[in-house]
């Protein structure tokens, strides 16, 4: 299938092509517009918060053989791949796979993988543990996960959509892969910047944009498409990159990115805030980002994808720090932090409905953690309550939640009721891959059967006698599918019959391939 570009657009581009812009100094017009119609290779990254280390990739190579797929790294993305699938899986969709489900791999178009390799470029080795990092347009989160992959679980990593329809996807997609340390909100982001200058390390502006560049993807993409329309969304990107860039702390780097191709939704933008700032806006070249990307850097550092260059969707990526801030802005700045003293922050933490726990609690909960799990909640986080339920959140959050909405944040782990605790799902996800005690290591037909909502019975074994020593007494067990864990139920003993409740939640059910 390929796709009949408009004739408005080809003539467009054209022109520009006549022009001796840098940008078209290599660039063949007429094959730009051969690869736009041509359909979109697919690519995922394998999550390494699920396969963690050198094991991780082996068993991730292993499982990519047994599904069939022929993989192929992509060079940005160490943990990137183009997927090409044998003819007798090719209409089994990768979404519907056990790797997918238990978020092993994410779906991701592999320029769609270029900002956020950009935005840690130079800081391989660096500890998030006290840092703040931002994905200021997150949905659905292709991006935020990979932040999260290089987090660690350390920091806070904030997560923000303006659309409220796309927030289920985020933080659906947040879930899967495990994310622990995320503070997901619904904000305009400009707005959201505002409300927190000088506050983050590193920050993503994957602005919204006419998308020429994904017409590969979504043949649509250009249906309506008119050179005006750049114009009118350059507006909106221009009021996004200012708020963006003062949210930065001094010192703090900000990737603007774009899936688009022309200079007024790129270069001008970033130019434009060159303007604005002169003092304080130094452009980082990603002319060393990766083998290569000479071929698609621009005269100022930015890279320019085009489709043919890489057989790729079209990207724009370019690198931003934020210099020393002037003595007048800084007076500015000190003022408007003021307004936010101690006594203002404890004031709107009263109304935040979570009470951090005191030592007797946070004691006892991870008394019984460590009793069921050998768990032990790792140091970038503190216990929180709210009812009956426990939840882990990341710590440093205090300013943030006294100054802005939070949607959701960090992982509940469980909840105390009368006739004892009960752990949740999202602590499944998120820490059952820690978790070395009442564990059970299941089939890939049985990870399908607990995900069809069935029970799993069990034959008699000493391994699961040890675990549930008297006759029916429930416990709960982790599931565990080569090392990733899958869900949490009770198991229960009749003769010798071993029952696991599925108690995976409903929303998740799914019939996979």
């Amino acid at each position: 299938m390929s796709l009949t570009l408009p004739e408005n657009f080809k003539t467009h581009y054209r022109n520009l092509s006549k022009t001796n812009r840098d940008d078209f100094k290599n660039i063949e017009i007429e094959e730009f517009f051969k690869y736009c119609g041509l359909p979109l290779r697919k690519a995922f990254r394998f999550n390494q918060l699920k396969y963690k280390g050198n094991s991780g990739e082996k068993i991730f190579q292993e499982e990519a053989e047994k599904q069939k797929w022929e993989i192929k790294p992509i060079i940005w993305c160490k943990n990137g791949y183009f997927v090409e699938r044998a003819e007798e899986v090719k209409n089994i969709a990768i979404g519907a796979t056990v790797p997918h489900v238990l978020g092993g791999i994410y779906l991701q178009e592999a320029s769609s993988m270029l900002p956020v390799t950009a935005l840690f470029h130079g800081h391989e080795n660096i500890d998030f543990l006290n840092l703040s990092v931002g994905d200021l347009a997150a949905s659905p989160g292709s991006k935020s996960t990979q932040i999260a992959e290089k987090m660690q679980g350390k920091g806070i990593l904030l997560t923000n959509e303006l659309s409220s329809t796309r927030l289920k996807a985020l933080y659906s997609n947040l879930e899967r892969c495990g994310v622990s340390n995320s503070l997901l909100t619904h904000y305009d982001a400009e707005n959201l910047c505002n409300l927190l200058p000088n506050t983050f390390d590193f920050l993503l502006l994957d602005a919204p944009c006419t998308g020429e560049g994904t017409v590969r993807k979504n043949f649509k993409a250009l249906e309506n498409w008119s050179p005006d329309d750049a114009v009118t969304m350059a507006n909106l990107q221009k009021k996004l990159i200012v708020s963006a860039f003062t949210a930065l702390k001094n010192g703090g780097e900000l990737v603007y990115s774009t899936c688009t191709l022309g200079d007024p939704e790129n270069k001008d933008i970033v130019n434009y805030l060159r303007e604005k700032f002169p003092n304080q806006v130094e452009i980082i070249s990603l002319e060393n980002l990766f083998e290569g990307a000479e071929k698609a850097i621009t005269r100022e550092g930015y890279l320019q994808i085009w489709p043919q260059i890489f057989d790729s969707e079209g990207f724009f990526v370019a690198k931003i720090k934020k210099n020393q801030t002037p003595e007048t802005e800084q007076k500015n700045l000190k003022n408007i932090q003021e307004t936010q003293d101690l006594r203002q922050i404890e004031k709107n933490l009263k109304k935040f409905p979570f009470t951090k726990a005191t030592k007797k609690q946070n004691r006892e909960i991870l008394e019984i953690l460590y009793s069921q799990w050998n768990f032990a909640l790792p140091e970038n986080f503190e216990l929180w309550n709210r009812d009956k339920e426990w939840w882990a959140f990341p710590k440093r959050i205090e300013h943030f939640v006294s100054t802005i909405k939070v949607d959701r944040m960090g992982v509940k782990i469980g909840e105390m009721h009368a006739k004892g605790w009960k752990t949740v799902y999202e602590f499944c996800s998120a820490f059952g891959n820690i978790c070395t005690k009442n564990t059970v290591e299941i089939t890939e037909e049985q990870v399908k059967k607990v995900y069809a909502g069935e029970n799993l019975h069990f034959e008699n074994t000493s391994t699961l006698t040890e675990l549930c020593i008297a006759k029916k007494e429930a416990r709960e067990i982790l599931l565990m599918y080569k090392k990733f864990p899958v869900a949490i139920g009770k198991m229960t003993i009749t003769g010798n019959n071993f029952q696991w409740k599925n108690q995976l939640p409903r929303v998740l059910l799914r019939n996979l391939q």
